[in-house]
């Protein structure tokens, strides 16, 4: 009779614990507005980009709409648009040091600027002059604004207040000269993808805080297309009602 009793005891606890576990609300946002600062220190080649030394940085808006939603997952569209963003490019100079005119040209390059005086001695071959020249590095900034509207996010364990998300997005920026580099173009696909993680003050209102790979290249459609790949760190605000 008592190991009856205690059956039942346990079968109505665990009743009402799955009934509890059952009612705790979803952190989840069914649509909502998001401001956004992203920063990338420097650029490498990661994946298909080449150009190095560039810096971004972006401020800009997120709109999220809530496709589906799971015990275990969220399934997010949110294209972002970009109406700031900053690309600091380096920029060789070179100076002819051994002749009277002494010709100098500014580029923005590719690879690393290395600053230096170097000699050209003359060609045996062909008889042609040596010269000395010298370069020096400096940076540029170019102004760009674009939109991405391709973003979809999956967020994971929408019951918890931190939550592991992934995220993909592709779009494109327009600049008012070539980027990254003369004969380039103005015009620049870009796609990113990463994860992170977003936390709820509660159900309005997250931070969350992201790593990024991210693309930049013309895709051919211009003369040269050396590409850029960034490494970004992203903060978001979102507001959901």
């Amino acid at each position: 009779m008592r190991l009856s009793r205690l059956v039942a005891v346990l079968l109505v606890a665990l009743g009402a614990g799955l009934s509890q576990a059952q009612d705790v609300p979803s952190y989840s946002f069914h649509r909502s507005v998001s401001v956004f600062a992203e920063y990338s220190n420097t650029s490498s080649h990661i994946f298909l980009g080449v150009s190095q030394d560039r810096r971004l940085m972006a401020l800009g808006l997120t709109f999220s709409q809530r496709l589906l939603h799971t015990r275990y997952a969220d399934w997010t569209y949110a294209p972002e648009v970009r109406p700031f963003t900053l690309i600091q490019e380096p920029v060789l100079t070179q100076t002819i040091l051994s002749t009277s005119s002494g010709f100098s040209q500014s580029l923005p390059t590719d690879r690393a600027c290395k600053a230096g005086v170097y000699v050209v001695p003359t060609d045996p071959n062909t008889g042609s002059p040596g010269y000395t020249y010298s370069q020096t590095c400096s940076t540029r900034w170019t102004y760009a604004g674009g939109i991405s509207p391709l973003g979809q996010r999956i967020n994971f364990a929408p019951r918890s207040r931190i939550q592991p998300f992934v995220v993909g997005n592709a779009g494109f920026l327009v600049s008012p000269r070539d980027v990254p580099v003369n004969n380039s173009s103005r015009f620049n696909f870009t796609f990113e993808f990463g994860g992170g993680f977003e936390f709820f003050r509660d159900h309005h209102h997250s931070w969350s805080a992201e790593y990024r790979l991210h693309h930049l290249s013309n895709d051919y459609t211009g003369y040269y297309n050396p590409g850029i790949d960034s490494q970004i760190i992203k903060l978001t605000c979102s507001l959901s009602r």
